[in-house]
């Protein structure tokens, strides 16, 4: 079931208010800034448009998070038909598409999608942005505290520089430089993106979220590319933080019947 329309206000309460990001000021300012934690839950509905070989094919999905510790993605196909399911939980993931009777498992924070090209990227960095974490690539996977780089430092032209931890199968072990750029006048991070081009994110459309975030800025719309080519664009419809759920999102089975991909 898609997320109730009554869930919308969440995001855009007291969306007048201009949104700016208190930490990417204080950077640009010069000054020591320390994250607010983290919300432990929250739910979006969102939109996702992925794009492959010149077509570009879009989908509405409900995601409910724990951030750094459990996700679950429900995408949809035609309107309140389920097409399939990804349940990422303490290193160990299960995707289910239901329209095509198959799944896939697999362990580890990097996961192939498809020919989306995702793998250089962890799954916590999809989303990380909806709880206030703009900084890709940089927290440990057993880390659920909200920080900025410890080696945070100016490349000049509101660009800051960190070295980031790659953990994808090109590059297991290495420390890959990450960059973002900030919004001079707001601190907002406007992109995000690893050095060797493999990856990047830009964010726009940014909103104060303000029920339950402390005036957080969400940005309501997120587009991901993989050496200069759009892959994913995600745009959020709503957002609740620390929702009440009414039974445990995070819990996924496999039909009987269901063959098993070797490649998601």
């Amino acid at each position: 079931m898609l997320l109730a329309a009554s869930a919308l206000p969440f995001l855009w309460t007291g969306c007048a208010v201009a949104p700016r990001f208190p930490a990417g000021a204080a950077i640009l300012a010069g000054e020591t800034y320390k994250l607010p934690p983290a919300p432990d839950s929250l739910r979006a509905e969102l939109e996702l448009t992925a794009f492959s070989g010149g077509r570009k094919t879009s989908v509405s999905a409900a995601l409910s998070a724990k951030p750094r510790r459990d996700y679950k993605l429900d995408l949809y196909g035609l309107p309140g038909m389920l097409g399939g399911s990804f349940l990422w939980t303490r290193g160990q993931w299960t995707l289910v598409l239901f329209d095509r009777e198959a799944y896939a498992e697999g362990a580890g924070e990097h996961v192939e999608m498809g020919n989306l090209g995702l793998r250089e990227v962890s799954v916590h960095d999809l989303f990380s942005c909806l709880w206030g974490d703009f900084f890709p690539g940089d927290a440990p996977v057993d880390s659920l505290a909200a920080e900025l780089p410890r080696d945070l430092h100016p490349l000049g032209g509101g660009s800051f520089g960190y070295a980031g931890v790659a953990g994808d199968a090109d590059n297991a072990g290495k420390s890959l430089p990450w960059q973002v750029r900030l919004d001079a006048h707001t601190g907002l991070v406007t992109e995000a993106l690893r050095e060797d081009s493999a990856f990047r994110i830009e964010y726009s459309d940014y909103r104060a979220e303000r029920k339950g975030g402390g005036g957080r800025p969400v940005p309501g719309k997120m587009r991901l590319y993989r050496y200069r080519d759009a892959v994913l664009e995600i745009k959020v419809k709503s957002l609740e933080v620390n929702p009440h759920w009414r039974r445990d999102p995070f819990f996924i089975k496999v039909p009987k019947g269901f063959s098993r991909l070797q490649r998601p």
